[in-house]
């Protein structure tokens, strides 16, 4: 192990930390983070268990390990600059990593890391500042090693977190360029539009429609649960995804604005297994959404939350897209919801120049004929 040098990426870590603490107003400010420590080292923790436990069947070991270091790696330096704030310059930085033994992680540094940690907490709990920095070297010593028996380079494990946490709290938020921006203007989503949400009730059987003016275009949709929940109304959040997101595979279906003159995009990014894996977002974040009242006065989305989204998104183009947008998408989509909800209906104005998602009464809008008529007939042309 080696100081020094080495050992400035962790302070230059420390320092970015300190900029996404969302924490800092809170009057128990160190014991939140403590806590998260403690939930980060089980998190740590639970991964040694997977591997043990499943062997060559979890072969996602490190990766996981290299995220979720990196997770508990931003709550040890925050707590430290906060309960011992000269501890950080003081550790040691592993060098180099040398290889884990071969019959795979082990178990009591573990377990020795988890116990070490819950020391963190008792010398926090009584206010003893010295025994406080001394379990947290010890804490650190701990990490260095079972991170070089998953292989996993505490620096890296860093950086990953770094661009983790400015993915959802960037200094500035700088919408990602609209993925069709290059294409023909008859393959991009359209860029302004009008879409009027109808129910039409039949007894206690309720279904909506996307209309503008005598034009319908999608599908009769119901909420096809035995208990009523609003998901009929749920076209909204694709219309949010490709307002705050410049993705949506559905909408580019109902709008028949493919991107054909690239096969390769055209299957790969328009086609079947993207809009399903959309809906299937849309089915996950709703399940959520019914716990918090559908996220009536909130201003933020459970990062667990954002982070399995980005995990289904993998492969396709808008995992390119940080977290803060998803956020947004999510947050302006919901609240749309709500109101088409509350109104029994409503007509939504998409603007993915403004990135504006907009909702009034019940209307019904010239343009929005014109410009749904327009990408008809260019899909049947």
């Amino acid at each position: 192990m080696t100081r020094g040098t080495e050992a400035r990426w962790l302070q230059e870590f420390a320092a970015t930390a300190a900029k996404t603490d969302r924490f800092t107003e809170k009057p128990d400010h160190a014991s939140l983070l403590a806590a998260g420590l403690a939930g980060e080292a089980g998190s740590v923790i639970a991964e040694l268990k997977k591997a043990r436990r499943e062997r060559e069947a979890y072969p996602v070991y490190r990766e996981r390990m290299v995220e979720e270091v990196g997770d508990f790696l931003w709550y040890f330096v925050r707590l430290a600059a906060v309960v011992a704030p000269d501890v950080i310059g003081e550790l040691l930085v592993p060098d180099k990593i040398v290889l884990p033994a071969a019959d795979g992680p082990q178990l009591t540094a573990h377990l020795d890391f988890g116990a070490s940690v819950g020391e963190v907490l008792a010398a926090i709990s009584a206010s003893n500042h010295a025994d406080i920095t001394t379990r947290l070297r010890r804490t650190w010593a701990l990490l260095t090693v079972i991170s070089n028996d998953a292989n996993v380079s505490l620096r890296d494990a860093a950086e990953r977190n770094t661009v983790k946490t400015r993915s959802r709290w960037p200094d500035e938020k700088r919408y990602a360029p609209l993925f069709d921006d290059e294409f023909p203007v008859e393959e991009q989503l359209p860029r302004r539009l009008h879409v009027e949400f109808l129910e039409r009730a039949r007894s206690s059987h309720r279904a909506v429609i996307l209309r503008c003016n005598d034009i319908n275009f999608g599908d009769r949709l119901t909420d096809n649960i035995e208990d009523p929940d609003g998901y009929r109304f749920h076209d909204i959040f694709h219309f949010a995804y490709a307002v705050h997101l410049g993705w949506s595979p559905v909408v580019r279906a109902l709008m028949r604005t493919k991107r054909k003159s690239n096969s390769k995009i055209d299957e790969a990014q328009d086609g079947a297994r993207a809009g399903i894996i959309e809906e299937a977002v849309s089915a996950i974040v709703f399940s959520r959404a019914k716990q918090l009242k559908f996220f009536e006065g909130l201003d933020h989305v459970d990062f667990d939350l954002l982070k399995t989204v980005k995990e289904f998104v993998e492969g396709f183009e808008v995992e390119a897209v940080p977290l803060w947008q998803w956020e947004t998408a999510i947050l302006d989509g919901y609240r749309v919801f709500r109101a088409l909800r509350d109104g029994g209906g409503g007509l939504v104005t998409l603007d993915l120049v403004e990135r504006r998602l907009a909702y009034a009464p019940h209307a019904v809008s010239d343009e929005c004929a014109k410009q749904v008529m327009s990408t008809t007939l260019r899909g049947i042309t």
